[in-house]
Parts: C-alpha cells; structure tokens; sequence
C-alpha cells in the first residue's frame, strides 16, 4: 500500500520550495494546486483560483480564517475558548457541475481520538504515564477538499469518487507536556512550570487522495437525497509541528517527530443535500512502529460538501 501511494504521489505531485520568502508550491500535473507562504505572523495557505481554498493563521490573534468558495469561517481562540463565525462573501457560484453530484469536495470539521492506545513500549505501567492523552473537544480536524472526480452509471446515482484534499489535525494534549525526540523514541517533556499554560498540542497536516463508493439512495430528508459513501482515504505527510500557548509566548517546533509519512484511513459517509456526516478511522499508526505509543487516529465529525 505504501509503495502504491507513493508512485501515486510521485507522478501526480511535484513540490517547489522558494526559500527566500519561506513559501511552499504543491503542482498537480504542472498546474499549482497549492501555495503556502509561513510569514514572520501569519501562515497563509491558498488552494487554487479565488474560488478555491484560502486559509489564513493569525499568530498574534491565535485566529484561523478560512474561506472556501464564498464561505468564510472564522476560528478564533481566546480565554473564553474557541468560537466559530460564519460569513459569506460575493463570488459567483461555480458554473461546472459534474455528471453526478458527489460530496467529497467541500469543507469538513472533526473530532479526533485514538482507538485503543498502547504505551507497552514504555513498560508496564507507562513509565510516564499515558502522555498523549487528549482534551477532545479542542483536538479538531480541519479538511479542505479542493479536488473531485467522479465516474458515475447512467442513472447518476452511483459513483466511484477520488480527488484530493487537505487534512489538518490537532492533537491538544490533556496534560501540561509536549513531546519530544530522545533515545530514538518519542517521550514528553513537562511543562507544568509554564506561567499561565493555555495550550500544548500536536498538529500534523496530510495531503489527502480519496477512493470511496457513493450512492444516492431513494429515500429523501425533506426534498433531499439521502447518501451513503465508504471507501479509503490514502494520505501523504507534508508537515508537523508542536505548539505551546503560555501567558503571551508561542513557542513553535518543527520537525518530523517519528511519525509515519503514510496514512490509510477507512471511512463511512452519511448525508443528505448539502451536509454530511462523516467517521474516519486510520489503519496506520500516528508514529513508526517502536518510536512513540501506538496510536491509531479515529475521527468523527461533520462536512459541508459543494460549498
């Protein structure tokens, strides 16, 4: 599976790096899908045309803006937690429709936990502790799905779909630790002596190719279709880093942090219209086999296709 989804990646990707101003070109077939620009305050993705994907962090704000088409979401995080504004903006609405109206391309928001953790590699109990615990409600999944394809029968109501997206994930961390590499392996790093600790967590962001089995059923939820999909959802490992909110300090680390560069995800789709609900489950481990606790992603959560 591995080697399939990098001959996949291989062909269909080229990336180019600019280093002078820190920005990052993701090319699909020569054409330029995907352009991030990590300034000095901010980290500015834009996928595709005006009428694509543009997401805008705000480091100072701690405020995610992400437009998809002419919806606007606002993410902001302060003391009083996190909230979500919705606007909308003046575009003209997209003029191509494909032969069956499937529901991958669109917006998406999820809740991750792990399936099952096992810290046996740190003995028995965990010599320290199960670390990766998480506050669940702040550990989100963010998916931008810009690309779609499908190959649909005569009768438009069934459907072999693929595409490609983007997927951020959080894993906000419970405890008061980040984790770092030593020893060849992943341990946690206390942090309980930080001032006025907001935040630590984990974020890890996949370059995603959908391939699912869709079907509009005959049954309706007021004049719309009722749909179930399934299938798998490969993803490639395109950056990682930790981040630590204390007092009015940010302090952010790149690096790879032993995780897996590949992921496969099984997946289960049900919606009707415009919205969907959706339960992703990684087959994968988070980390390399013996490098950190074996954790398998799960997320449920929620999508806003054709948006």
């Amino acid at each position: 599976m591995k080697q399939i989804l990098l001959l996949v990646f291989s062909i269909l990707i080229s990336v180019s790096l600019a280093a002078q101003n820190d920005s990052t070109k993701i090319k699909v077939l020569n054409k330029n899908i995907v352009t991030v620009v990590d300034g000095i305050h901010s980290t500015k993705v834009k996928v595709g045309n005006e009428r694509g994907v543009e997401v805008i962090t705000d480091e100072f704000g701690d405020t995610t803006k992400i437009r998809i088409g002419k919806h606007v979401f606002n993410v902001v995080e302060n003391h009083d937690g996190s909230h979500l504004r919705v606007t909308k903006i003046d575009i003209k609405e997209k003029s191509w429709r494909s032969s069956m109206n499937a529901h991958w391309a669109g917006f998406e928001l999820g809740f991750n936990m792990f399936h099952n953790p096992n810290y046996s590699l740190y003995g028995m109990p965990p010599a320290y502790g199960e670390f990766m615990d998480l506050h669940q409600a702040k550990s989100l999944t963010f998916n931008f799905n810009f690309l779609e394809f499908v190959f649909s029968n005569r009768q438009k109501n069934f459907g072999l779909v693929t595409g490609m997206g983007l997927n951020s994930m959080n894993f906000r961390f419970d405890q008061p630790v980040t984790i770092i590499k030593e020893n060849g392996r992943i341990i946690p790093l206390d942090i309980s002596s930080y001032e006025s600790l907001n935040k630590s967590k984990l974020n890890v962001t996949y370059l995603t190719v959908p391939l699912l089995l869709e079907l509009k059923t005959p049954l309706r939820f007021n004049s719309a279709h009722v749909y179930i999909a399934g299938g798998v959802i490969g993803g490639l490992n395109i950056g990682s880093h930790t981040k630590i909110k204390y007092k009015s300090n940010k302090v952010k680390e790149r690096g790879n942090f032993y995780l897996n560069e590949f992921k496969y995800e099984l997946t289960g789709r049900i919606g009707f219209g415009d919205f969907c609900f959706f339960a992703n489950y990684s087959m994968v481990p988070l980390f390399k086999d013996q490098k950190g606790p074996e954790l398998h992603p799960f997320t449920i959560g929620f999508s806003f296709p054709n948006m």
